[in-house]
């Protein structure tokens, strides 16, 4: 009779959610892993998330990876209460009646013969979600499950998110104000937690010196980063990350040797502003190839993808400026510190500087002293060391 009654609420309750979720063409065994749909249909949020087995490894009683029906209703209580707990969805309006959804519904299918099975829920707010939230840490112990792809549709509108372990959360349904700000802070994480564009730009930063060598060299990676990103992310441009990696560390190897071949044949011609812009310009190609496939996830906005792209180049343009400011501020301090040397220690050190100086340059106007001196040797050594060690990292 329990068994009976088991199956009576079970299908009742998925064709509940399927009558939610009737817009989307795939569900049951059709649903990819690491999948769901969502949709908002009044106060309610009808949801089907294809979740692996893996994270309910207590359940897997026979130990083949996948959770049967049989498994599904012994362990059913524990597998809810897993599901119910790790995600939550959110009014965003962030007035005094938000509220976390409260799930009303909740069912298991087993998909047979995979590695994962679907979850049935509906949330109920008190109101009708004006711009809606979500938060979860579904995510599977393979590399493979680490992520999942949501697909969330109100009416005519449908956006796409993509979570991971360092990426929960995710803001549907916003303004094309917001979705503009949201890009430019991506953007902005992009090159300031990016370690190898942050590098990469320390090498074309300190390879010059005056407002108008910087501003030609960072104008010519952005325009050229702006045109592989915007192909990337329209699709028209598909590149493997596993072939674009590498050449971005090998960028950095090109800028710094070229810095320090410049500094070692101090009688040769200096390289104009001209020529720098080209190479970092090429260069530049290459990283908005890295930009487009770092973002290939979470993608464009749906509804406004001019927006999204102007942010996140816009975040880019001042990640670029907030690094330029970090080398001058690190510069300014280190010079102020080199002045406090007793006097014999700066005249040795100011000697080591001169044996080691990059020569004049027309757009190089380094401050003089021992650091400004040898900051452009220095740190493109660095750079070259750094760089090389990722290459071969890279290639595996």
């Amino acid at each position: 009779m329990c068994d009976v009654m088991f199956f009576i609420r079970k299908w009742a309750a998925s064709a509940l959610c399927l009558a939610g979720l009737f817009a989307s063409p795939t569900w049951a065994h059709l649903m990819p892993a690491q999948q769901g749909t969502l949709n908002v249909v009044g106060d309610a949020v009808f949801a089907v998330l294809a979740l692996p087995a893996s994270l309910v490894p207590q359940a897997d009683t026979d130990g083949d990876g996948q959770l049967s029906d049989t498994e599904l209703r012994a362990q059913a209580t524990a597998i809810q209460q897993r599901v119910t707990d790790g995600l939550h969805l959110f009014n965003a309006a962030h007035t005094p009646q938000a509220e976390d959804g409260v799930v009303v519904l909740v069912n298991l299918l087993a998909d047979p013969g995979a590695a994962h099975f679907l979850a049935l829920l509906k949330f109920k707010f008190r109101a009708v979600p004006t711009a809606l939230s979500l938060d979860t840490d579904l995510f599977g112990t393979s590399a493979a499950e680490q992520q999942l792809t949501l697909k969330v549709s109100r009416g005519d509108v449908t956006e796409a998110a993509v979570l991971r372990p360092g990426h929960t959360t995710h803001r549907f349904f916003r303004t094309p104000l917001q979705v503009f700000a949201d890009y430019v802070a991506t953007g902005v994480e992009h090159i300031v937690l990016g370690a190898d564009h942050v590098l990469f730009l320390v090498t074309i930063i300190v390879a010059g010196a005056g407002w108008r060598y910087w501003l030609a060299v960072l104008t010519s990676f952005t325009l050229a980063h702006s045109i592989t990103l915007t192909l990337g992310l329209l699709g028209w441009v598909t590149v493997n990350p596993a072939v674009v990696e590498p050449l971005i560390a090998a960028s950095i190897v090109l800028m710094a040797g070229l810095n320090l071949a410049n500094g070692v044949k101090r009688h040769a011609q200096a390289r104009s502003t001209t020529w720098q812009a080209a190479v970092v310009f090429a260069c530049g190609l290459l990283h908005g190839l890295g930009f487009a496939s770092a973002m290939a996830d979470m993608g464009l906005h749906g509804s406004y993808q001019l927006a999204s792209l102007l942010g996140f180049n816009l975040g880019i343009e001042l990640g670029q400026a907030l690094c330029l400011v970090a080398v001058l501020a690190v510069l300014r301090a280190a010079g102020l510190l080199a002045r406090t040397l007793p006097t014999r220690l700066q005249q040795a050190a100011a000697r080591a500087a001169t044996a080691n100086a990059f020569p004049p340059q027309p757009h190089r106007t380094w401050p003089a002293g021992v650091v400004g001196q040898q900051v452009p040797a220095l740190a493109s050594l660095l750079a070259l060391v750094v760089g090389s060690y990722w290459v071969l990292t890279r290639l595996g």
